[in-house]
């Protein structure tokens, strides 16, 4: 039995992978994206979050807060994060539920129960459960542990991945994993290190030997308008994809509905303006890739 970090377990998903879906969310990722709309997913372990529009002002949080970490300000709670340890007092104490936990920890035995639940829309829709983050290889042996569980009892098993992580790892997953749905977003290394903070040459070598090993990948580029969407960027996307031989690529567009995740976690947003992925961008998109012999798919969704 192996123990590990959830944030979400969110039913009935259609955009990730193939059928109705129960898609679980693990904690921990070693990418630091500007537009990540799971920001609560970064860290490993469970943290803190504040609803400001949750709060009431009681004041119950502060008066059991041992560290002095919570005081009210305008009749909102504020947390101050260096000083708290999450001993979870202000969450117990809260009555309008301003103050939560993101991260539950979780034996693999209990979640595979939970996942089970909702086999009979597995059955009905070709569908099953998709791991996904944060990035799920944080977790490994927990990831490991479950995948290995819903193989066993015959369920499609997706992993959504940013694809950093040791081969190795995604070698052992290979054997129970029926998808992978692979993000990749920016070929450029040095711009890859300026928006995601880490190197993407372990993303792109990995893509590479999972092709080798025929494993069904569905490669995903979320597209950031002035991040990954100029002219070079969509030809280094194409040229690459159609270098392993894909056929087909999720274009997912920005969103920013993870802005106000940020204001909970005490995370900085670093996109600012409003971005939106305009149709002439979309239609030059597709042209590029088509170029390579590639069709895209606007969204999460699959091609039957």
């Amino acid at each position: 039995m192996t123990e590990g970090y959830i944030f979400n377990i969110q039913r009935f998903s259609i955009h990730d992978g193939p059928g109705i879906r129960t898609t679980v969310f693990l904690k921990g990722c070693p990418l630091k994206c500007w537009w990540c709309h799971n920001p609560e997913g970064q860290f490993l372990d469970r943290e803190l979050l504040v609803f400001k529009n949750r709060c009431i002002g009681c004041g119950n949080c502060v008066k059991v807060c041992e560290r002095e970490a919570l005081s009210i300000k305008d009749g909102k709670v504020v947390l101050d994060r260096e000083k708290c340890n999450l001993c979870g007092k202000c969450v117990e104490n809260c009555t309008t539920r301003g103050l939560e936990f993101a991260g539950k920890l979780v034996t693999d035995e209990w979640l595979f129960k939970e996942v089970k639940k909702d086999i009979i829309f597995f059955d009905q829709s070709g569908g099953g459960v998709t791991i996904s983050g944060g990035e799920p290889l944080m977790q490994f042996e927990f990831l490991l542990s479950m995948v290995k569980l819903l193989n066993k009892e015959g369920i499609h098993v997706t992993v959504d991945t940013s694809g950093y992580g040791e081969w190795d790892k995604f070698k052992q997953l290979v054997e129970y994993v029926d998808l992978f749905l692979y993000d990749i977003k920016l070929i450029d290394d040095e711009k890859h290190k300026k928006y995601m903070g880490v190197s993407n040459e372990i993303i792109l070598k990995n893509m590479q030997k999972l092709v080798n090993e025929k494993t069904k990948i569905a490669p995903r580029i979320p597209l950031i308008p002035g991040v990954n969407d100029d002219i070079e960027d969509i030809k280094q996307f194409a040229e690459f994809l159609a270098s392993l031989g894909f056929r087909e690529v999720n274009i997912l567009p920005y969103h920013d509905f993870g802005r106000e995740k940020y204001i909970r976690t005490g995370k900085e947003y670093k996109i600012q303006e409003k971005l939106i992925l305009s149709e002439d961008k979309k239609t030059i998109v597709a042209e590029q890739f088509l170029k390579k012999g590639i069709n895209i798919i606007l969204g999460g969704g699959l091609s039957k």
